[in-house]
């Protein structure tokens, strides 16, 4: 079997091919003009055989030399189609999601390594939201996740596969001093995610439960201001399955209850990519059966995946 010259000698022979000179060929492939020389004269070397000449200030093709740069053109188009064609059929193996951080870290991260298990040829790459939680550019992502139905109402969403019912109430420190009477719940420091603040009044709307505090603090993630309220900081509003361990252990309480957004937990389509491909669609029909939250806001036990065990 013939030993084949370096890959890179061949590729700056086609590069010569195309453009019709060294220099053009350095520019083609981002190379200076000696290197390219030096590839060229390796290969001619390697061949045995004339496949260029000198003509004027520069070189043209011998007759051998033509006709084997038709071929390692072709060859090497060829190559790069295959192999193009390798990465486009990777790619669409590939499902990006965009989650929030506390999202990602207590929901996705769990389900979705679960369903690796289930679908270990299938990627999902998790991408966060912004700090503000804003939906109106997705990005280069497959699929968008949410739950807060007190700033985003579920309206906004008519193209979302629903995935059970979201809880969502105040909670706080077992510790931390308020005032529940008659409908009112009083408190000293309101605890908001940047960004979520309208969603203590809809809240209030929607249980009849009135509100009071003295003052706010604000933190970039939902995380945080869960952690905060753990800490004593004050009140911040939460979503069950996002806080589950910490209402468990008792760790976090909800005096004054949760609301219930039957079917809140969504996810759609990003703007992007409004078609999911096969691998997106997979994961969607996946999620509609192993991703559910149960009606107590949890994810629901009953349905977890059995290949988890």
């Amino acid at each position: 079997m013939a030993q084949l010259p370096p890959l890179a000698s061949l590729l700056a022979f086609e590069a010569l091919y195309h453009s019709g000179s060294v220099t053009g060929a350095a520019l083609r492939l981002g190379r200076t003009h000696s290197a390219v020389s030096k590839q060229l004269h390796l290969l001619q070397d390697h061949a045995g055989t004339p496949l260029f000449e000198k003509y004027g200030s520069g070189i043209k093709l011998t007759a051998q030399g033509q006709k084997f740069a038709t071929v390692v053109a072709d060859s090497l188009s060829d190559i790069r189609k295959g192999y193009g064609s390798l990465r486009e059929e990777r790619e669409h193996q590939k499902v990006a999601i965009k989650v929030s951080s506390t999202f990602a870290r207590v929901w996705a991260i769990p389900v979705v390594a679960r369903f690796n298990r289930h679908h270990p040829d299938i990627e999902i790459q998790i991408t966060l939201t912004i700090p503000l939680n804003s939906h109106s550019f997705d990005g280069s992502v497959d699929l968008v996740l949410s739950w807060d139905r007190l700033v985003s109402p579920q309206e906004a969403h008519p193209n979302g596969t629903t995935l059970g019912d979201v809880h969502i109430g105040p909670v706080l420190s077992p510790t931390y001093a308020y005032h529940l009477e008659d409908g009112h719940l009083a408190f000293k420091t309101r605890i908001d995610r940047r960004g979520s603040e309208s969603g203590w009044a809809r809240w209030s709307k929607l249980t009849g439960i009135t509100l009071s505090c003295e003052n706010h603090q604000t933190f970039e993630l939902s995380g945080l201001a869960y952690e905060a309220a753990e800490r004593g900081m004050g009140v911040a509003l939460a979503p069950k399955f996002l806080i589950e361990k910490e209402l468990k252990s008792g760790m976090l309480v909800a005096p004054s209850g949760f609301y219930c957004f039957k079917e809140g937990l969504i996810v759609r389509p990003s703007s992007e990519r409004p078609h999911p491909s096969q691998s997106a669609q997979i994961f969607l029909d996946w999620l509609s059966r192993y991703g559910r939250l149960g009606d107590d806001g949890y994810l629901a036990a009953d349905v977890l995946d059995p290949l988890w065990g």
